[in-house]
């Protein structure tokens, strides 16, 4: 009966937002203070992954891109991997702060207008169930639930991942290809092939190893085009 009377009490007098990076009250769930303090991408970026490129560096392409390949047309990103933002998204993913996602996807609705891409459907990057079962959730998929709705597009969540991977993170660039080879498919009944184009939402965007080997997938299956869109990429120059 206590928590009855204190769910009725908490929606009579919800509590004011609380800042998810400095927890100051009453700002919203990210204070106008540490959303400065986000380091956004700006100026020059990589003209196919779509990370900021130095002042000093004189390529149009970010060093992976020039010596990659890539299955997908193009790679977009809002901020920099680093400080406010690397703590947004390690809140999100492994604190079950789960009020980030829609912050972070309005973002990235906002930078896909910039690229004026016009897209049929949302593809979240999968976890393994294993996983999946351990955090309660996909935090790729609560973006791209909230991006499909700003998109008006469907999401779907159509891919599959076979195995357990390694965390990316502290593995170099070989290490990450071979890790994920071939550990995505198309999930059962999915007709993929009626998108002409489809854009791939996922939290981080390092070497571009998970995107591509998602889009060779989504390509394979029929898709025409794939993007990619995420909330943050790693700096490389």
């Amino acid at each position: 009966m206590k928590e009855i009377i204190k769910s009725f009490i908490d929606l009579l007098y919800p509590k004011p937002a609380t800042c998810y990076v400095c927890g100051k009250k009453g700002q919203g769930v990210l204070c106008p203070s540490c959303t400065g303090a986000v380091a956004f991408i700006e100026g020059r970026t990589c003209l196919r992954c779509g990370k900021g490129l130095s002042e000093h560096y004189e390529g149009s392409y970010c060093p992976d891109c020039a010596a990659s390949q890539y299955a997908f047309a193009g790679a977009f990103a809002c901020f920099d991997y680093a400080e406010t933002g690397k703590q947004l998204l390690h809140r999100l993913k492994y604190e079950g702060e789960k009020g980030i996602a829609p912050v972070l996807a309005k973002w990235m609705h906002e930078r896909i207008k910039q690229e004026q891409l016009q897209v049929q459907a949302v593809v979240p990057v999968p976890m393994h169930e294993s996983k999946l079962a351990a955090r309660g959730y996909n935090q790729s998929q609560l973006i791209a639930e909230t991006l499909g709705r700003l998109m008006r597009v469907p999401v779907a969540d159509c891919l599959l991942r076979n195995r357990e991977t390694k965390e990316q993170f502290g593995l170099d660039k070989l290490q990450r290809i071979l890790n994920i080879d071939g550990a995505f498919s198309i999930k059962f009944g999915y007709n993929v092939d009626k998108y002409q184009c489809v854009l791939l939402v996922d939290d981080i965007y390092t070497t571009g190893s998970t995107a591509n080997e998602c889009s060779r997938a989504l390509l394979k299956a029929g898709a025409k085009k794939v993007y990619v869109i995420a909330a943050a990429s790693g700096s490389n120059t």
